[in-house]
């Protein structure tokens, strides 16, 4: 038989989970209502918990959208060149829009400078023409493109 049969169901009763409940407040304080700081948004939330656990040091942000909320991190971490690129371009070719397959191109062809005055980001089209021998036709308007987006080098 299950040890909850055998027991007479001793263990749901609402006397011992009282009695649960009074065992933990005598030993990890009562469970109250505590206002916090978002540590993401900075709104005030309430946190309700024991206030000598991990429990209430972990409670940090107000909402599940808050504690996934990366945004921070990648303004600092980020390193994947389309990642920079599409931080200052629209998704899409900046010399014709197409948006439905799009490359970054390294203007200076190093793949080790992911500066975004290096990326720009060009439809399949316009992408392998700068590669071949129509590159004449194209590097004017990707020029004229990387102006008007970030101004002259200085």
């Amino acid at each position: 038989m299950h040890k909850y049969v055998m027991n007479n169901g001793k263990y749901n009763t609402e006397n011992y989970k009282r009695k649960q409940s009074e065992k933990l407040d005598r030993l990890y304080g009562p469970v109250l209502q505590h206002k916090k700081i978002c540590k993401c948004c900075g709104s005030e939330f309430i946190f309700e918990g024991r206030l000598d656990t991990k429990a209430y040091e972990k409670a940090q942000f107000c909402k599940r959208s808050c504690a996934n909320n990366r945004q921070e991190w990648w303004d600092d971490n980020a390193t994947h060149y389309r990642t920079i690129a599409f931080r200052h371009w629209d998704e899409k070719c900046a010399l014709c829009g197409f948006d439905k397959v799009v490359a970054v191109h390294h203007i200076d062809e190093s793949k080790e400078n992911n500066s975004y005055r290096n990326l720009i980001p060009l439809c399949p089209n316009h992408h392998e023409m700068l590669h071949s021998k129509w590159r004449h036709e194209v590097q004017p308007l990707i020029d004229r493109a990387i102006i008007e987006k970030f101004g002259p080098v200085v």
